[in-house]
């Protein structure tokens, strides 16, 4: 069935056609350089065109007068005279490039704005993964700090080779929204003019020489919330510098949105699926007819060809910002390949016949294996990279906090075009032969969450602790954690890559007793008496503090103090019932498939049922000194484990080693160094070494688990902007081996060869832990 609706996001994979009057599209012919009320009217904020002899000045007549960064330089391969070269910058070459105009008001325009320029990149743009055209935003990519929510900048993101997406990240105060393009492809020594706009009402568009190549809209937005940064061109404002290799000319800042950057009538498949499956039910595209624009369009239609089928669809008049929707069934029973998906439109417009016309493939993969076991990475990095080595998953977002709270019941887990970026990219994770493990913690949020501090644990002064953590077994908190759980499930789930969640990682670590009323009512119905006055700390009570303390050390399973501390390890303090809640979430659409893990899961005292209903329970550990000490962590997962039925245990290894516990004393002698010495001689985070890796990992595989994991990608590439540091290949290369002779191989039958009898038991007491301060507590103790 097909349906016309107002349309509420759409980034379309599609051709566009202008039928919007006012400004010609440039750079559709010859480039011209901006005069009269083009350079200086009254909707033009900025405009540096770089002339010769007046390279600084503001040509808008505004004064916003430019002073070049670092190395950078006016250079005389400009379009229309001089123009602005810009540098690479990076951690290892971290100087400032590119040039910048002070802060004013004028440069945050407090509604709809569009930016534009002309670049021509260098050959050094595709060995940077970032590159910065404009910004005055500053932190691109931090979520949390305050600072972090303001302004706006533009830059590039490489895909592989030439091809580029280009991001614009907006700040609204207390937070940030990030929008990309479809792919472009940028070739070193070609001008191009690339442009943005944002309308002041959540609607972001991208334009490569005149044409559309992205759109999303995010609900709810209004006017960003001004900064006081300088404004950058070629360049970040500050931190680590990366610099945008090219020449840059003729940047222009306006108010509102130019007509030639507004709406337009388009064909396409929002950026959804488009890969699929082989055999995978049900599949189909979401083709779209898009009138984006300010007038109505009348006799719209349709054709679609795939394969040797042609279908013609009758659409007929759209209003303006309407769409018609068609639903084109995939046959997934063809042999994994690209099939050209073609697409047709047409319309009349002011009495002239539109047309937009699109073709994009659809791509079968094959099916996997019906068993295989979990390599994961956690964290993230380069597709081709992380296949190399083997690896199955990787960590990625897929949710909107702030949006999930706000709905108070299982809601669309982002925004509409945040979900079409993101299924996009989990089609990208299927044509890779990857999976997406979700990483998800509710909890953390809502401590974070300045506006939420009735939600943090207390002491028995009912004041905050230093250290800021949920009251997780709150009911609002409760409830939260499960909607988070749902909606991705609910938004998500039917993208066969979504595979797995971490639910939480390290939040734990900062519980304590809290004295809210609901947590004190609780203790006192789960164990018929109040939180004992002694209980001061989540660790326990030294013995010898304790008047009368059995001499021999033997103490009744009725022992208030005891019975107090199991009941707050277990359910107690929140965490292991809001886990549970997240993993009930996620599972509540039907998705049996997606397993769940939390870590680190033996950074508490040993008592069954650490990470609550999660499928698997996991643990890092670092190799130094020993690296069977690996064994015992997943031994202690085990024993947890054996307190619920049927829960899994998975086992990771750090790939970063700490350098003061591994390598502290840099020699003295150059000759005496190795090459990462002399390289990166501040190194504070470094790569395993290879034997150790080989180690660690007999040491886990010995043990019936049902999934590895890894972490540190910045140790086993270079990785710009990460502490974790490069420095021995050889380790990758290692793991490549263990994973492709043994993992792939074995695995679907390691993970059905059960545990034999052991031949040495070590007994790890709770209660001496509690009382005497024992144990591991998850680190190796």
């Amino acid at each position: 069935m097909t349906m016309t609706r107002t349309i509420t996001a759409m980034a379309v994979l599609g051709c566009t056609v202008w039928i919007a009057a006012g400004e010609e599209a440039r750079p559709s012919g010859r480039p011209e350089q901006y005069q009269g009320a083009e350079a200086n009217g009254p909707d033009v904020i900025a405009l540096w065109q770089f002339q010769p002899g007046k390279e600084t000045l503001d040509n808008s007549g505004n004064g916003h007068v430019l002073t070049l960064r670092g190395r950078s330089r006016f250079a005389a391969e400009g379009l229309f005279g001089s123009c602005l070269e810009s540098f690479p910058a990076g951690p290892k070459n971290d100087v400032k490039v590119g040039a910048e105009a002070a802060d004013d008001d004028a440069l945050s325009p407090p509604g709809a704005f569009s930016l534009e320029l002309f670049f021509k990149p260098k050959p050094e743009l595709a060995k940077q993964n970032v590159a910065f055209l404009l910004d005055k935003k500053y932190y691109h990519y931090a979520k949390d700090l305050p600072q972090a929510n303001t302004d706006y900048c533009l830059y590039l993101q490489r895909r592989r080779g030439d091809t580029y997406v280009l991001t614009v990240s907006l700040g609204f105060g207390t937070d940030s929204i990030w929008a990309t393009s479809k792919e472009i492809e940028l070739v070193a020594g070609t001008w191009y003019h690339i442009g943005f706009s944002y309308d002041g009402d959540g609607v972001v568009r991208f334009f490569l020489d005149g044409r559309s190549v992205g759109k999303s809209v995010h609900e709810g937005r209004r006017g960003i919330t001004p900064g006081s940064n300088t404004f950058v061109i070629g360049d970040r404002v500050g931190s680590t510098h990366t610099g945008c290799p090219g020449f840059i000319d003729q940047v222009r800042l306006c108010r509102g949105v130019l007509p030639r950057f507004s709406g337009s009538f388009t064909v396409g498949v929002p950026m959804g699926r488009t890969v699929f499956r082989r055999m995978e039910p049900d599949a189909a595209v979401d083709v779209v007819v898009e009138n984006d624009t300010q007038q109505p369009v009348a006799d719209a239609a349709l054709t679609i060809r795939f394969g040797d089928r042609e279908r013609n669809v009758a659409i007929g008049s759209l209003a303006p910002k309407m769409s018609h929707h068609v639903r084109v069934p995939v046959d997934t029973s063809l042999k994994p390949g690209l099939y050209p998906l073609a697409l047709s439109a047409t319309a009349v417009a002011a009495g002239k016949t539109v047309k937009a016309e699109s073709t994009l493939d659809i791509r079968l993969v094959r099916r996997p294996p019906p068993e295989s076991m979990p390599v994961v990475m956690w964290g993230s990095g380069d597709f081709d990279k992380l296949t190399y080595v083997g690896f199955t998953h990787q960590l990625d977002h897929f949710e909107d906090y702030a949006k999930i709270w706000a709905a108070g019941k299982p809601t669309q887990a982002m925004s509409s075009s945040d979900v079409a970026e993101k299924t996009k990219r989990l089609d990208e994770y299927l044509a890779a032969g990857m999976q997406a493990c979700v990483y998800l913690y509710p909890g953390l949020w809502v401590a974070r969450n300045p506006a939420l501090k009735k939600y943090l644990r207390v002491d028995r002064n009912g004041k905050p602790y230093p250290r800021a953590n949920v009251s997780a077994s709150h009911p609002d908190v409760q409830k939260f954690a499960y909607n988070v759980g749902a909606s991705v499930a609910q938004t998500f789930g039917d993208c066969p890559a979504l595979t797995a969640s971490l639910v939480h990682s390290e939040i734990r670590d900062g519980t304590a007793i809290s004295y809210h009323d609901f947590e004190k009512e609780a203790a006192r119905k789960a164990l018929g008496f109040d939180i004992p006055d002694n209980a001061v700390g989540k660790n326990g009570v030294p013995y010898t503090s304790i008047p009368d303390f059995p001499r021999n050390h033997v103490i009744p399973d009725d022992d208030r103090l005891l019975r107090f501390y199991t009941w707050f390890w277990k359910d107690g303090d929140g965490w292991n019932p809001l886990h549970t809640r997240v993993n009930e979430g996620l599972k509540s659409t039907g998705r049996r498939d997606l397993w769940t893990f939390f870590d680190p899961a033996v950074r508490v005292p040993s008592v069954w049922g650490s990470g609550g209903g999660v499928d698997v329970i996991s643990q890092w550990t670092y190799s130094y000194p020993d690296p069977i000490k690996i064994g015992q962590a997943t031994d202690e997962l085990f024993a947890m484990a054996s307190g619920r039925p049927g829960q899994q245990v998975m086992k990771m290894t750090q790939i970063i080693w700490y350098r003061s516990g591994t390598a502290p004393k840099l020699p003295e002698k150059e000759e005496d160094r190795a090459q990462w010495e002399k390289d990166i001689p501040d190194a504070k985070f470094i790569t395993i070494a290879p034997d150790h890796l080989r180690e660690a990992f007999w040491s886990k595989m010995s043990r019936p688990i049902s999934g590895i994991m890894y972490h540190g990608m910045g140790s086993l590439y270079p990785v710009p902007h990460t502490s974790y540091r490069h420095t021995n290949p050889r380790t990758r290369e290692v793991l490549r081996e263990l994973v492709h002779t043994v993992v792939q191989p074995l695995g679907p039958t390691l993970l059905h060869v059960s545990d034999r009898p052991a031949d040495v038991a070590l007994l790890e007491s709770f209660s001496s832990q509690i009382y005497a301060g024992r144990g591991t507590f998850g680190w190796s103790g």
